[in-house]
């Protein structure tokens, strides 16, 4: 215990806390420091206003690599897409009715898809539907509404009102944190509804999630982690450990 503590050496200690643990409370702070819980909340709130974690109501979360941009998370695990996204995209089958949201690693399965594969894709995403032009036989869904620069992706009351009349076969879900206190969660106010509304109007949900998603949370949230039936994810020991403690079904590369 440090009776002198800089705030550096208490960031370092939240960061490394949040790696191990995947939480910290001010209370954890202020005793482990010897420092008042107005300066622990005051760490949490400069660590927050700088992108370094997510806070909640008297802790902190470590944050969600979904938070950043669209063009900050292109590059977060390449490959690591590349691979989920070949086993997610098996789970297409032919003539159902798909919808995949936006995203870097939907990006990448449409990207999968076969070309040979016949089947109606419904997307909110622009980038999605020019993925498959070397699809012949997939017919796509465009679903129109305002261009959210930041995430890709069309949003507001028009997409809710398309999606409110599909009756898909399955969607895959972006989501940008997985939290066993704080369910599924993504950086935008807006896309949470239609988030929900994809979830809702699909038979069966899928997630495609890289590890660095589990145990954090983006600042909006969707619901609880039961809202997927399907995760594809890396087959790790820390992947397996995680989900398998929380129940859910899980394809592994």
């Amino acid at each position: 215990m440090s009776f002198d503590s800089t705030p550096d050496e208490r960031r370092e200690f939240i960061l490394s806390s949040l790696q191990t643990k995947g939480r910290l409370s001010t209370t954890d702070l202020s005793e482990h420091f010897s420092v008042s819980e107005d300066t622990a909340r005051r760490d949490f709130r400069e660590m927050a206003s700088a992108g370094l974690i997510k806070r909640v109501h008297g802790a902190a979360l470590p944050i969600s690599p979904g938070s950043l941009p669209f063009q900050g998370r292109y590059k977060i695990a390449a490959d690591v897409k590349v691979k989920l996204a070949r086993l997610a995209a098996q789970l297409v089958l032919r003539d159902q009715v798909v919808i995949i949201d936006g995203g870097t690693s939907n990006l990448e399965l449409a990207r999968q898809l076969p070309t040979d594969l016949r089947a109606t894709i419904v997307t909110n995403s622009p980038l999605v539907a020019t993925a498959t032009t070397e699809h012949p036989y997939l017919e796509v869904i465009l679903l129109g509404g305002v261009f959210d620069k930041r995430s890709q992706m069309t949003l507001g009351a028009r997409v809710l009102d398309q999606l409110r009349s599909m009756n898909a076969d399955l969607c895959f879900i972006g989501v940008h944190g997985m939290h066993e206190d704080f369910g599924l969660t993504t950086a935008g106010y807006d896309e949470v509804a239609v988030k929900s509304a994809m979830i809702e109007a699909a038979a069966e949900v899928a997630a495609i999630v890289t590890p660095d998603k589990f145990g954090t949370a983006a600042a909006h949230k969707i619901g609880p982690l039961s809202l997927v039936d399907t995760v594809i994810t890396e087959g790790g020991r820390k992947s397996r450990s995680w989900i398998e403690a929380r129940k859910l079904k899980a394809i592994y590369s």
